[in-house]
């Protein structure tokens, strides 16, 4: 009678031992979602406090033409490259815009350069473009030189589409911004554009697309959120 109640009260402390053990993880994982849900909108209201914008290019002031123009063939092949008073984005208080157009006859690839590239020291997500096209067909790159001092050319848009559309190009994985050298603040510069003709075009058609103002988003490229130890690169 006495080993049977000691073995009663062995296997009631092996019960308590158990529950104590499978809530442990529960209470861990209450104390977890209460800090991410109590931390989220300050983490949120900070990263949305540190980014600036920037105006790019607006195509107000400098002058664009065969100048700009970067292409294999001849200048029998050009396309026109000039500044347009007519096409302007509906988005934004815009005067001017660079106006775009070839045609069947000359379809072919081309650069479109700055003359003042624009370069930044700080860490750049993102770019907005505002972009007008004809569902011409062509593609559009932007170039840009990174901290590596290798040209990239990333993806903007497949002409596809008519009409006005406002383009944002997020570019946190597609290029580096880290600062190889001690001591030494890379910049990211942008350089231009670069259009890809398709493969065929039909003769008699021509292609048009407008670009109008180019913004940039920043941050500085090292910070310390507030209360915070990590490093945000």
């Amino acid at each position: 009678m006495v080993v049977f109640l000691e073995d009663l009260t062995e296997i009631k402390n092996m019960a308590r031992k158990k529950i104590r053990t499978s809530s442990l993880p529960i209470f861990s994982l209450f104390i977890l979602g209460g800090i991410f849900i109590l931390s989220g909108p300050i983490l949120s209201k900070d990263l949305s406090a540190i980014y600036k914008e920037y105006v790019v290019q607006d195509f107000e002031t400098e002058i664009f033409g065969e100048d700009n123009v970067k292409a294999k063939l001849g200048p029998d092949f050009s396309p026109e490259v000039r500044i347009s008073t007519v096409f302007r984005t509906p988005e934004r208080e815009s005067e001017k815009s660079l106006y775009v157009e070839l045609s069947a006859e000359k379809n072919q690839s081309f650069q479109i350069l700055f003359k003042k590239p624009w370069s930044s020291k700080e860490f750049v997500k993102e770019f907005k473009f505002h972009v007008y096209a004809n569902d011409g067909g062509g593609s559009l790159f932007i170039l840009v030189r990174d901290s590596s001092l290798d040209m990239k050319k990333i993806l903007l848009t497949h002409f596809n589409f008519s009409g006005w559309k406002v383009l944002s190009l997020d570019i946190t994985r597609k290029v580096r911004q880290d600062d190889l050298v001690t001591h030494v603040n890379s910049e990211l510069v942008f350089l231009g554009f670069l259009y890809e003709a398709p493969f065929e075009r039909k003769r008699g058609t021509r292609e048009v697309f407008v670009i109008d103002d180019i913004l940039a988003k920043t941050r500085p490229k090292f910070l310390l959120f507030p209360g915070e130890k990590a490093l945000v690169k």
